[in-house]
């Protein structure tokens, strides 16, 4: 490991290593006998300090050797025991802000619950509540509120936004043997106005920089519909 290490360095380099480990070589000595000097001068310290080192310390050396060991590439078998679990056992839900106009949210339910409403012949199905929500407020005041069906295989979904500059929670509810469970209520976003607050052709050059660097015009949204509008009369 050392002697591959000294290899991949240049000439000047394992001269200028043998030169801070005291070592006395002439400008003519070759690449492999500075290569062998070095290594055994490597070895010998690491014995040395190994000596040296109590028993506290060695352990300590040992646990860590696998994570510090850099010259031994994991394998294939070692990889696929690092892969991410497709679920998490857990029934929970996220809920993510794209744009003004659009949301994303992705869940996850326990393998125990799918198989419960699979089994289930009153099973109704799943749905996303989507709550408009007072953004003051901790806890759940809702202000306005609708639901979208998805189905038991599905774990993702886009939703429009109907409203800007309140907040929106999502709820998971099951339907089975006519009742409705609350499965898992997701995090609270914020959605700003989707518009800008003064048209492009009126923005400073530090505004346009920005406004460049958002993306906002590959939005695919209105900025300067009604909103801007009504935000101008006020």
């Amino acid at each position: 490991m050392i002697r591959r290490r000294l290899e991949e360095l240049s000439l000047q380099a394992l001269f200028t290593l043998a030169n801070q480990n005291g070592l006395e070589l002439g400008p003519d000595t070759d690449r492999l006998s500075v290569i062998e000097e070095l290594t055994e001068l490597i070895s010998e310290n690491e014995e040395d300090r190994e000596r040296n080192n109590s028993v506290t310390v060695r352990i300590q050396q040992k646990k860590y050797a696998l994570i510090n060991d850099d010259d031994t590439p994991l394998s294939g078998e070692q990889l696929d025991r690092f892969e991410l679990p497709p679920h998490y056992e857990i029934n929970r839900i996220i809920l993510m802000l794209r744009d003004p106009r659009w949301a994303f949210t992705y869940w996850d339910l326990s393998s125990a619950k799918k198989k419960e409403y699979a089994d289930s012949v009153r099973f109704d199905g799943l749905f996303l509540r989507v709550l408009e929500v007072e953004s003051e407020e901790e806890e759940i005041v809702i202000r306005d509120s609708f639901e979208i069906p998805v189905k038991l295989t599905d774990t993702s979904w886009y939703i429009h936004i109907p409203r800007q500059k309140t907040s929106y929670r999502i709820q998971l509810i099951g339907r089975n043997r006519h009742r409705r469970e609350l499965l898992a209520v997701s995090n609270k976003i914020y959605v700003p106005p989707a518009h800008l607050p003064v048209p492009v052709e009126q923005m400073t050059p530090e505004q346009m920089a920005l406004y460049e660097l958002c993306g906002m015009e590959y939005l695919e949204v209105e900025p300067f519909g009604s909103d801007y509008a009504l935000t101008a009369q006020e």
